[in-house]
């Protein structure tokens, strides 16, 4: 699935969506499920099938996990977020616009560890990715694995979905999921595309794949972030790079398996609830500026 923001270098900073891709902006997604004697492979597939391939394979989607009505404005965002878009007045500025998604769509806010503004930006999207998944009483995603991390990685160079088939050719139940954005200036930017601005907008859509009002690929990254709801381990790889050309691009792959102990963790969910991820009484202070 591609998302663009085609008009992010043609508009005041003010003026900035997370729509689009310029040439500079894009984003993708991919979905796989298999499962014993029933194999489906879709990666070159829009996410928005997600749900008819688990249902063939006797598994749910994220029903739960309702879709906005409609693309969600960012609003506008400061001068910082085009000269310092990784500083802390950007990304506290997305942590508002996200909390402004959410209220809109009936959730309270963003409920962010201490710190969260010193992570990584693949550490950022487990944090935002889990506290979605949990919102819906979806099963968190357990961590960050390297070799996840590393597969997400050459999904930025190569301005693609990652693609981790290739490690779970020996597992007999196994799913997932991925997404791809380019240009954004940080990560909290292109998630808030993924999440809120992937429906039809007319001229201004920002889901390549959302073509129409009607379209199955519409609001596919969104489901990607809400896929698999059944038990078993759901890990994920995150990369925050450059492709060949010199552009930051972001991705993340969602990993489902049956089995429980096949990789390791560089960055996991209990660490960041350690810190307060998901807690109220870290509210107040990850809001201070």
């Amino acid at each position: 699935m591609h998302c663009r923001d085609r008009n992010s270098q043609k508009v005041p900073v003010a003026e900035r969506r997370p729509q689009p891709p310029s040439p500079s902006t894009e984003m993708t997604s991919a979905t796989t499920e298999t499962a014993p004697k029933h194999r489906r492979h879709s990666a070159a597939r829009r996410v928005s099938l997600l749900a008819a391939v688990l249902l063939l394979v006797g598994s749910a989607s994220a029903s739960a996990a309702t879709d906005p009505s409609t693309n969600i404005d960012v609003g506008p965002l400061p001068g910082a977020c085009a000269s310092a878009p990784r500083g802390p007045i950007c990304q506290h500025a997305m942590i508002r616009a996200l909390d402004r998604a959410h209220a809109e769509i009936g959730l309270g806010p963003y409920l962010l560890p201490a710190g969260f503004y010193s992570l990584s930006g693949s550490q950022q999207l487990l944090v935002l990715c889990n506290l979605d998944r949990l919102a819906y009483g979806l099963p968190a995603v357990a961590g960050l694995s390297p070799v996840l991390n590393a597969v997400a990685a050459t999904g930025v160079t190569s301005d693609a979905d990652p693609d981790p088939s290739a490690l779970l050719a020996n597992f007999s139940t196994f799913g997932w999921s991925s997404n791809w954005a380019g240009g954004y200036g940080n990560a909290l930017e292109a998630y808030y595309a993924w999440m809120y601005y992937d429906g039809w907008g007319g001229k201004q859509t920002s889901n390549l794949d959302c073509t129409s009002a009607t379209a199955d690929g519409c609001w596919g990254h969104r489901h990607d972030v809400l896929a698999f709801p059944q038990q078993g381990l759901l890990s994920m790889g995150a990369s925050v790079s450059r492709d060949a050309a010199g552009q930051i691009g972001y991705a993340i792959t969602l990993v489902w398996t049956a089995q429980t102990n096949w990789t390791s963790f560089t960055y996991s969910w209990a660490s960041a609830q350690a810190a307060g991820a998901g807690t109220v009484g870290e509210l107040a202070a990850t809001r201070r500026h």
